[in-house]
């Protein structure tokens, strides 16, 4: 299957290793790289990428923001962060802006290549960094008793979420329409305090709904 990555990075040589990093992943993918905002936006329109790989620093503008453009317009777009940042505002801003993976530059590039396929199979990669601090400020704002208020089928549907299930595949599993489906989601958001999956399934992993 044939498919467009955009990464978008303005430093030369991290755009390279990105790209390498992508073909290794991918190599019947097709890599465009680009080292603006502005730049990037054009490309979007064009190729419709199955996955993005955003910088958080950019030269006209911040990568969140970028994000959060893309989910908007372009749902069916992989957003995952590739940067340096490994600290607790960055990372969940870019969670809240619709990243569904958080990956820091440290990471080899086989490293990366495994944690790309992990995103593409719905699976949420994180570094093991980022992983610590996500988890530590769900713990800090979550306990047991919110997720005692889900009712046994948002319950299972926070598992599904978690196993990285789409909505569609969550209607099949359950027997429901993709439209219950939307609708439990949106309760569980609620009664969790967090407002998209990424969120949801780190608080589904802290406390043990999945192994």
């Amino acid at each position: 299957m044939s498919f467009s990555i955009l990464i978008v990075e303005d430093i030369p040589i991290t755009q390279a290793w990105m790209a390498q990093a992508a073909q290794l992943a991918f190599p019947q993918a097709t890599t465009h790289c680009t080292s603006t905002i502005k730049e990037a936006r054009e490309l979007i329109h064009q190729l419709k990428p199955t996955l993005s790989l955003v910088d958080l620093k950019l030269p006209d503008g911040t990568g969140e923001k970028f994000i959060s453009e893309i989910v908007a317009r372009h749902p069916d777009c992989i957003n995952i962060v590739i940067t340096i940042y490994a600290d607790e505002n960055h990372l969940l801003s870019s969670l809240k802006a619709g990243a569904r993976g958080y990956i820091l530059k440290d990471q080899s590039k086989s490293k990366i290549a495994q944690m790309l396929k992990q995103a593409l199979a719905g699976e949420l990669p994180l570094s093991p960094a980022a992983a610590r601090l996500v988890l530590q400020q769900f713990s800090q704002a979550q306990d047991q008793s919110s997720l005692t208020q889900l009712s046994p089928r948002e319950t299972e549907v926070l598992q599904c979420i978690a196993s990285g299930d789409s909505t569609p595949v969550i209607a099949s599993k359950l027997t429901i329409s993709k439209y219950t489906v939307e609708d439990h989601i949106k309760k569980i958001y609620k009664k969790l305090n967090v407002s998209n999956r990424v969120e949801a399934a780190l608080v589904a992993h802290q406390r043990g709904l999945i192994s």
